[in-house]
């Protein structure tokens, strides 16, 4: 299954070992889903995890930001997205959308992010981690 995750949700998953995002990590490494990505979305991602804030998980979690990031690329269907023009709130979230257009479209976008108010972007459905663990589970 071909998804996108939001950064909010890879971090998440960083920071909680128990938690739907650390759930949605695991089926990731296992092999159980693609991360859809693009290289913006993995520059974001890269940004978000050179903070301070964020990197003092890593050292619970036994892993370095540079070792997550590799191993992600490796796993990640890298696309290049196409440019839209579907209004967001908030357009830094921009290229998690445009990844939402691509061919093959993936088939959820899973984020915590409230300022991705529609419930479909380009007919990919939006969901919560939560709402994605469920559905992993029945698969």
């Amino acid at each position: 299954m071909r998804v996108v995750l939001d950064s909010n949700i890879l971090i998440s998953g960083l920071m909680s070992a128990n938690s739907p995002p650390a759930q949605i990590l695991n089926a990731l490494r296992a092999g159980q889903i693609v991360a859809v990505m693009s290289e913006a979305t993995l520059a974001e991602l890269e940004q978000v995890l050179q903070r301070p804030a964020v990197r003092r998980y890593f050292n619970h979690s036994g892993i370095t930001p540079d070792a997550f990031l590799a191993d992600l690329r490796l796993h990640a269907d890298l696309m290049i997205p196409i440019a839209t023009t579907t209004a967001i709130r908030d357009e830094q979230d921009r290229p998690f959308l445009d990844l939402l257009a691509t061919i093959p479209p993936p088939q959820y976008f899973v984020t915590g992010d409230k300022d991705f108010e529609a419930s479909h972007y380009h007919g990919v459905p939006v969901i919560s981690a939560a709402e994605f663990v469920r559905l992993l589970r029945r698969r």
